[in-house]
This record gives C-alpha cells, sequence and structure tokens, in this order.
C-alpha cells in the first residue's frame, strides 16, 4: 500500500535552517513527499517588513526566511505553510489567495484547499477572537498609508470570509490544517497528561475556552482523517469518533462555549498512553463525498531543543486524481473550493450580519447546481515554480482572481 510521507513542523518562528535540517536527515533515510509548517512561519524579506508583525523590538530579527527568499538557499523538499499569530502581514496581505514564498515554499493564504499527490489537504491561517470574526480586515494599502502603525494583532484574526468557502466543502477532506486548535479536541484526548505541561491551561478548559469554536465545528462537519494544529506550544493528541454519541457530546461542549456559562466536568483520570489512535474509514471505501469516521489531531511544539517539533504521518493518496497521475504537476488548485470561494463573494452582502450559526452552508453550495460538469483539472495546475515570482506577490494574487474570480 503506496502511502505519502508527510513531516509535519509545528510552530517555526524562523528556524528554517533547523528544520531543514532534521528533514533532509529523515529524507535520506526514507524519502519525505512534502513538509507542511503550521504557522508563526515569519516570511520576513526586509527591514520595512518588521513594523507587520506582532514580535517585541528586542527579538525581532530576520530569521533564516531571506535566505531561501533570495534564492541563496532552497528547501531539501516541498514545504506548504499556513499563518499563525505572529507573522509579516506586510508580505502575507499580498498573497491572500497563497502563492509562492520561495522556490518549493508555498504558502496557503487566508484559507484553501489545494490537492498534492492525490492528498486533498484544507487550510485555514491565522487564531480566533470572536470580536473580529464578522469584521473585514484593513486593506493593504490603507496599513501602508498609516506606516502599519494600527492593532497589528488584528490581523491575524480568523473572519468569517475565511472560514466560508470551507463550510460549504461536500467531499472528503484528508489533511485539514488550522494554527489553534478546535475548542473541542482538548476533551478527546489526555488532558491530565497535558496539565502536567500547560497547568495554566486549566481554566480555559474548565470554561470550554482553549481553542476555536468556529474550526471545533468545521471539524465536526468535514470529519478530516488528519486535523493538524501548532500555536500552544506542546505535543498533543486526540481521537474524535464521528459517531451519534460524540456529536451530542460535541454539541453540549459547543453550546457551553457560545454561552461561556457553566463550567465543564473534566475527568483527569486518563492514561499516559502515547500510541497514536487508529482511524476507521468509511465502511464504503470508495466514493469521493465520504468522509471519515474518525479524526485524527495532532499539535506539534515550537522549534527548541528537547521539544517535540516535528513528526512524520502517512496518508494512503487516491491515486485516481490528475495529482498523483501527471508527472508534470503534483499540486493542483481546488476546484470547489473556489467555486465556494465565488458563492460566498455573490451572498457576502446579505449574509455578512446574519449569525454564523443560521447560514445554510450547505444549501449555499447545493444551489450553484455544477457537481456533475467534468472539471478541466490542467487549469488548476499549480504553476511551476519560476525564478523570483516570490518577488511578485501582486502578479502571483492578480493570475488567481483572473483565472478563477473574474
Amino acid at each position: 500500500m503506496t502511502k505519502l510521507r508527510i513531516a509535519v513542523q509545528g510552530c517555526c518562528h524562523g528556524q528554517l535552517n533547523q528544520i531543514y535540517k532534521e528533514v533532509s536527515r529523515l529524507h535520506a533515510k526514507t524519502p519525505i513527499d512534502l513538509l507542511i509548517i503550521l504557522g508563526d512561519f515569519q516570511s520576513i524579506r526586509n527591514s520595512q517588513d518588521f513594523k507587520s508583525i506582532s514580535i517585541p523590538p528586542k527579538y525581532q530579527r530576520f530569521g533564516d526566511f531571506i535566505s531561501y527568499y533570495n534564492n541563496e538557499l532552497e528547501a531539501p523538499v516541498p514545504t506548504i505553510f499556513i499563518g499563525g499569530n505572529h507573522e509579516s502581514m506586510r508580505h502575507l496581505m499580498l498573497l491572500p489567495h497563497g502563492g509562492y514564498v520561495a522556490k518549493s515554499i508555498y504558502y496557503l493564504g487566508y484559507s484553501n484547499v489545494i490537492w498534492f499527490k492525490g492528498i486533498r489537504i484544507g487550510s485555514l491561517s491565522g487564531i480566533w477572537k470572536m470580536w473580529d470574526f464578522n469584521k473585514q480586515r484593513l486593506s493593504w494599502n490603507d496599513l501602508e498609508s498609516d506606516d502599519w502603525k494600527t492593532n497589528i494583532r488584528a490581523l491575524y484574526h480568523v473572519r468569517l470570509s475565511d472560514v466560508a468557502p470551507l463550510f460549504m466543502i461536500r467531499h472528503r477532506i484528508d489533511v485539514m490544517l488550522s494554527h489553534d486548535w478546535p475548542s473541542g479536541v482538548v476533551y478527546h484526548g489526555d488532558i491530565k497528561h497535558l496539565l502536567k505541561f500547560k497547568p495554566f491551561f486549566e481554566q480555559d478548559i474548565q470554561k470550554g475556552e482553549l481553542g476555536s469554536p468556529a474550526t471545533w465545528q468545521l471539524l465536526r462537519d468535514l470529519c478530516p482523517q488528519w486535523w493538524l494544529s501548532a500555536h500552544l506550544h506542546v505535543r498533543f493528541q486526540a481521537s474524535i469518533k464521528h459517531n451519534k454519541r460524540n456529536s451530542q457530546l460535541a454539541n453540549r461542549s459547543t453550546s457551553k462555549i457560545k454561552k461561556n456559562s457553566n463550567e465543564i466536568d473534566l475527568d483527569l483520570s486518563s492514561d499516559d498512553d502515547e500510541k497514536p489512535p487508529a482511524v476507521a474509514k468509511s465502511e464504503e471505501k470508495s466514493g469521493p463525498s465520504l468522509k471519515y469516521d474518525e479524526t485524527r489531531f495532532l499539535s506539534l511544539d515550537k522549534c527548541l531543543p528537547r521539544r517535540r517539533w516535528l513528526e512524520i504521518v502517512e496518508v494512503e493518496p487516491d491515486k485516481s486524481h490528475i495529482s498523483w497521475k501527471d508527472k508534470d504537476h503534483c499540486m493542483f488548485w481546488d476546484p470547489e473550493f473556489i467555486n465556494n470561494i465565488k458563492i460566498w463573494e455573490r451572498n457576502e452582502d446579505a449574509l455578512r450580519n446574519k449569525s454564523f450559526d443560521d447560514i445554510n452552508w450547505m444549501g449555499l453550495s447545493q444551489s450553484n447546481g455544477k457537481e456533475d460538469i467534468e472539471i478541466e483539472w490542467e487549469k488548476y495546475a499549480v504553476p511551476e515554480y519560476t525564478l523570483d515570482i516570490q518577488k511578485d506577490e501582486i502578479g502571483q494574487t492578480k493570475l488567481f482572481a483572473d483565472k478563477f474570480l473574474a
């Protein structure tokens, strides 16, 4: 059985050289197909970018990225990454739909779904803050004219427009990426073990406030095989079974998160079992619309000595997909996700002020009526890297918009 070997990195914090050193070591033993970095990448290109990143001045430094941006170094394996809450937004805001930031290093934008060698990967950058969820971000031009003196941290906060196309997804996602944790996953892992390393999490766990309720709802809707996160600087794993009983428990947990009322009664008697949970797929193996019966959640630490910050996961690819069969292109944009962006843009004015829970996401996606149209997959191939394309961020975004959103 062929499986893709995917290296998963927690927060990067500019430590690309150390990460790639470890990836190269593992790659030499058994080839690695892809590296995923789960945020706080810190793509600082020049001194001006420090104005747009939430890092105290005494800790600001260029890090390793600039050497890759200037083609002095090259990633040893294809790399994709999402944004966290310590990013150079003066850079990444120019790539809202994603794009190359260096050779073999691809940013996934505010949210995305891509295919890579037969694996369907969804992503969401940023962190959850309820007060900014329904607001629009300021534009890059407005921030630049104000010399980035506005609240930079608000730029990292997830918006309704970021998650809307993901909530309309109807077909199976293999791997989902987010910087912060879905709020319910902590109750499906070893809380006692977690609190040994992070005792100050206990109050948030008791209140149901550790993580994002929006991505917890998304996890329960999408039911991916893997959900990968970082942000909290600790390794944690969980297994979420998508059956009726667990759905009822999840609904009660989400209700308490929304109301922020009664504290959750925690059972801290779980064992310190480090074995990864088995994943059971749907009994019907075929059909692209099927979801997984169980989601493996894994969060990793930041790149520091004696921390658990990089691991290998293996995922079985869909060998019938063009991203597996095409020898010239291994990465494709996802037609369903792109179509969902267009559906959202057509309905945004009517939906933006509605309660999130009152929006019929499935109805929106089904209203388009293009399910049976044959996809011209060649159109969705992500172009191969060309020299210095990473320095034309506006051009990359224009190419995407002209191709799909015009």
